[in-house]
């Protein structure tokens, strides 16, 4: 299993975000955006870097990429919708369960690095039609 399915299914396990997301069968859960018609709340991950330390001898220690998750409101929603998702997703991602193997991708630990707002912007008015709190994420794993 890739680091990114392991990802995917600590969130999926964690009820406090598929409550908020569609429910345990059918989360809104995107990797790089959220696919065109897609109204609900949802999270959204995509990895920001992966640096490797390599030298002639071979690999120095682990990778630790740097993830970008980003929790969106339904289009319609408030802030508020979205920092409750982004806490959800926070929990999940700090809690025990969230360490260990993952299909095969044994994960040591998340770290919050970073957090931000954004929002959607319609083009034609200029309006919001939802919002996002991005979180900045370090992992730590065996590949």
């Amino acid at each position: 299993m890739s680091l990114e399915a392991a990802l995917y299914d600590i969130l999926k396990a964690a009820s406090a975000v598929t409550d908020l997301i569609g429910g345990a069968r059918s989360p809104r859960i995107y990797p790089l955006g959220i696919p065109q018609g897609k109204t609900g709340a949802a999270v959204v991950y995509q990895l920001l870097s992966s640096p490797d330390e390599v030298t002639c001898d071979g690999q120095l220690g682990q990778p630790e990429p740097h993830w970008q998750i980003t929790c969106w409101s339904a289009q319609g929603g408030t802030p508020d919708d979205a920092r409750a998702l982004a806490e959800a997703v926070y929990k999940a991602l700090t809690a025990p369960q969230a360490a260990g193997n993952h299909g095969g991708t044994e994960v040591r630990y998340w770290i919050s690095e970073d957090e931000r707002h954004t929002a959607d912007v319609n083009e034609q008015d200029e309006s919001l039609t939802r919002y996002g709190i991005q979180q900045d994420w370090q992992v730590s794993y065996s590949r």
